[in-house]
Order: structure tokens, then sequence, then C-alpha cells
């Protein structure tokens, strides 16, 4: 993704950059790179506040609608609200004064309960042993799994946090992960729960719960609030993968998240962060019935006024220190 940014444009143009954070902590495993530790992400806001023009989201609405956008620009999202986010991300950007918008799954808020992707590693990678042999069914399909799993050796924790997605799995543990995420991924919630209840039971392993790892508080986000550096966008009710879904339920998703946001209404801007980036010409349809004005995605591009309001790419912030961010966010603003 880092390598995808600078394509088609002349370094005269305008360009901006959305950042695209979701966690900000140290993780015993982290496949899909959502992390980046407290330590870099200091190092990061204090060099891109003190070397760019970093603005809230909402700017960009009016940006758009003038059709200019303000040339290297930079901004800031979170996608999940991960109380993570709360406990170590607000503090700094509080310290920086650095604008940034929350897409938040409302369905979590407030809830014991891990996003199935973060339960569903605490089960497969973490536990301390599993069996050989996992069958489960989704509606009449059956899927079956024969695997030598190896138990959770000091050698497994190591090659599993090192690991990422793209990478061949270094483990059994985390070739299964790969493969039950790619079955869940496009089920209704309902169904995600009801495998992952199966999956405890097979594995005989209740998740440790902690609140850094959950979604925020109702409390936690009024707090967010009432400061005027934070906004809030939507990001889907339970956080399905849209283009998998009908009308009715996209529909209801976007809708039912809007309704929850409300209350927050004053930090609620008009825009929706796609999750895990998938959406459809229905999704977009929803979206421009109900008159949101950007959409966000996963792709890594950047911005220029000739970017579809409703499709725009983010940057996935790696995490590194600040000075490497720095340099990389030079690169991808001069086109080099």
């Amino acid at each position: 993704m880092l390598n995808r940014i600078t394509k088609y444009f002349k370094s005269s143009e305008e360009i901006a950059i959305v950042l695209m954070y979701h966690r900000v902590c140290e993780t015993k495993s982290d496949p899909w790179q959502l992390a980046v530790s407290p330590d870099n992400f200091e190092s990061q806001i204090k060099a891109i506040t003190k070397n760019f023009n970093v603005l809230p989201v909402s700017d960009l609405i009016t940006q758009f609608n003038s059709n200019k956008i303000k040339p290297k620009s930079v901004y800031i999202t979170f996608d999940d609200a991960y109380q993570d986010n709360y406990f170590y991300a607000k503090p700094i950007l509080e310290k920086y004064n650095c604008p940034a918008t929350f897409f938040v799954p409302t369905y979590f808020i407030g809830k014991k309960q891990m996003f199935w992707w973060d339960e569903l590693e605490e089960i497969i990678l973490h536990s301390k042993e599993l069996p050989d042999e996992l069958t489960f069914q989704v509606d009449l399909e059956t899927f079956e799994f024969l695997n030598k799993m190896e138990a959770l050796t000091m050698d497994i924790q190591k090659k599993q946090k090192n690991w990422h997605y793209t990478e061949k799995p270094p483990t059994k543990r985390c070739e299964l992960y790969l493969q039950i995420s790619d079955i869940l991924k496009p089920l209704p919630f309902s169904k995600i729960v009801i495998v992952l209840n199966h999956l405890k039971t097979w594995a005989n392993v209740v998740p440790s719960i902690i609140n850094e790892n959950l979604a925020m508080t109702p409390e936690q986000l009024k707090t967010l609030s009432n400061n005027k550096l934070f906004s809030f966008g939507l990001h889907t009710e339970t956080h399905p993968a849209l283009a998998n879904h009908a009308y009715d339920i996209q529909l209801s998703e976007i809708s039912n998240n809007y309704s929850f946001l409300k209350s927050y209404e004053n930090a609620v801007i008009n825009a929706i962060a796609y999750p895990h980036g998938n959406f459809n010409d229905t999704t977009l349809s929803i979206v421009k019935q109900n008159n949101i004005a950007l959409g966000f995605t996963t792709s890594g591009d950047i911005i220029t006024k000739k970017s579809s309001p409703l499709q725009l790419g983010r940057i996935q912030v790696p995490n590194c220190n600040g000075t490497l961010l720095h340099k990389l966010l030079n690169e991808w603003l001069s086109n080099l």
C-alpha cells in the first residue's frame, strides 16, 4: 500500500493526504497492521503538525464544493473508535492541537464485546492449545479443517507477533486465522457471532476482555465530542462488508449508525468510512440518497480535486517514528 501513492499526479497539482489509523497501542500480534505504538504515534503527530497543514476532515466538504483542494494538506482519521484511541491518542492529539475524525461503528459502543477479527485472533493465535479438527456450519455450508495445531510456545508467539497477512503464514494457526477470516468477513454480524461462539467452545477458551481492545463507551464519546478538535463520522452499525449485503441491510446499517450518532450532533460530520473499505454501487446510491458528502475507502490514494468525493483514498499509517513518516509524506506530496 505504501508504494501505491504517487500515480499520475504532477507535483504542481493541488494534493491532499488523508491518513488512516485504527489502533494506538502495543499488541501481541497485528496481522492486519492496524496498530501504531503510543511512542511512535506521538512522534508522528509531532512531525505532522510541525511540518504540514493539518486540517479537520470537514474542511474537505467545503473544498470539494469549491472545486479546490488545499495543497499539501493532511487529515487524520481513525476507524472503529477503539478505547485505546481515547486512552493514548486523545491526549497526544490535544497536546499538539491536532484535529482528528473518528469513524464509529455504533453497535459496539459501550459493549463488552470485541470486534470479530480481534476475538478470532485471540481464539486462534493466542489460545494455549487448539484441537486438530474443526468443523462448523454457516447456513447450509459445512467447513472442515484438519491441521496439527502447534502449542503456543514462545517461538510461535514471536513468529505470530511479526507476521503480516500479506506474507506466507508462519504457523498453522496463522493459516487457519486467514481461512476463517475470509469466511466470516462477508457474513452478517449475527452469523459471525454464532461461529465465534462455536469456536470458543471448540477451543475451550473465554478470551480475556481488556478495555483498550473494546470500542469506546458513550461517556468517552461524549468527552471527545466536547472538544472542537474531534469529530465523528459514520462507519455503519455492526461493521459489515457492505458490498456483500442487500440494499435494505445496507440502508439499515447506515441509518441506524446515524441515528445513534445524532446524540453527539455537535461533533458529527457529513462523512462515512466504508468498513473494510468495502462498498458497491448500492452503497454509493444509498450514500447519495442520504446526501452524505464524503465517502472514504481504504485504497492508498492521495486526493486531488479530480477525486470522487464518495470514493476518497486514505493512507494506512505504518508503525514507524515521525522522522520516517515525515519523509514518506514528503515523497508522496512531491510525487517523487
